[in-house]
């Protein structure tokens, strides 16, 4: 089937060039109706070597003046949007607006032009400076010691600074936290001691889990087989939980009873071993003797920790 641009093909290929090195792209100039589509203009440039040497050399021309050309009209559509309260960077690359390279471009090339856009920015800057003024809390004592109040009175598990000042919408952000506490020394001291105080404390280790965990330990166990049950903690957190003195107590005890327990055990061993060699004595009570050495490393309480309190 013959081309329908067969009789007007060579005007085409002369506005095609000309309009490229304008800075026009190939698809923006195809996209106009009464043109070849883009893949019939490499058709042409790919058959005809002289019309491809062009058109490429009009590419280059083009794409130069695409990125240094100062185009008047679109800088000035972009300084009126910013005028109007536009950012400048939500303006880049909109249609009829330049990119943010013909933007950085311009500025380096067009004295009038890069003023225009400092004046907009300093004028930016003033309205932040303006907000971030008004929004500035200065130290408010009562706010203060409701901060102190409540990471007192809570865990450190139940409940982080951070998690604090962002439940109660009273109380600062932590920036202007930081503030206070730079500007004001004693409320500076007094939260150090607080937050001290707070990594020191442990959250009391319930009943249940005590007498659970010193049950095992009485039985021959260890804060490594606990753990290794379906479930169980990590030994991590048994070594944390000896901060609690009435647990560090209980364990202490039940290492104890463990112990007895397994030299009751020896005892009961020896004597059903029937007289002879000292090899065969050492041979049945030695695994209960290396357990015994094995376990004789306890875990042990925490320095520093502070009694528990009872309640009442």
């Amino acid at each position: 089937m013959p081309s329908r641009y067969r009789h007007d093909r060579a005007r085409l290929k002369a506005e095609i060039v000309a309009r490229v090195a304008a800075g026009e792209t190939i698809k923006v100039v195809c996209a106009e109706s009464g043109w070849p589509a883009p893949m019939t203009v490499r058709t042409w440039a790919r058959m005809d070597p002289l019309f491809g040497a062009d058109l490429a050399a009009a590419a280059r021309r083009g794409a130069w003046r695409r990125l240094w050309t100062y185009d008047e009209a679109k800088a000035a559509a972009l300084l009126a949007r910013a005028r109007a309260g536009e950012s400048l960077r939500s303006l880049w690359g909109q249609p009829g607006l330049p990119t943010r390279g013909q933007y950085f471009r311009w500025k380096a090339s067009q004295p009038e032009f890069a003023e225009a856009t400092f004046a907009l920015l300093q004028r930016r800057d003033a309205r932040i400076g303006e907000r971030g003024r008004a929004r500035r809390r200065d130290f408010n004592q009562e706010l203060a010691d409701r901060i102190v109040a409540r990471l007192w009175a809570t865990y450190p598990a139940a409940l982080r600074l951070e998690d604090l000042l962002k439940a109660d919408p009273a109380l600062p952000c932590w920036e202007t936290l930081m503030r206070w506490r730079r500007q004001q020394p004693e409320f500076d001291r007094v939260m150090r001691t607080v937050l001290a105080a707070r990594r020191r404390r442990v959250r009391p280790v319930p009943d249940f889990v005590v007498e659970e965990v010193s049950d095992h330990i009485a039985l021959g166990g260890s804060f490594f087989s606990y753990s290794r049950q379906p479930g169980g903690p990590s030994r991590g957190a048994l070594r944390r939980w000896m901060r609690d003195p009435a647990f560090a107590e209980a364990v202490a005890g039940a290492c104890e009873v463990r112990e007895d327990f397994l030299w009751d055990q020896v005892a009961e061993v020896a004597e059903t071993v029937p007289p002879g060699p000292i090899r065969e004595m050492d041979r049945a009570i030695g695994p209960l003797k290396r357990r015994i050495v094995t376990l004789r490393n306890r875990p042990r309480k925490p320095l520093g920790v502070t009694p528990r309190r009872k309640p009442g």
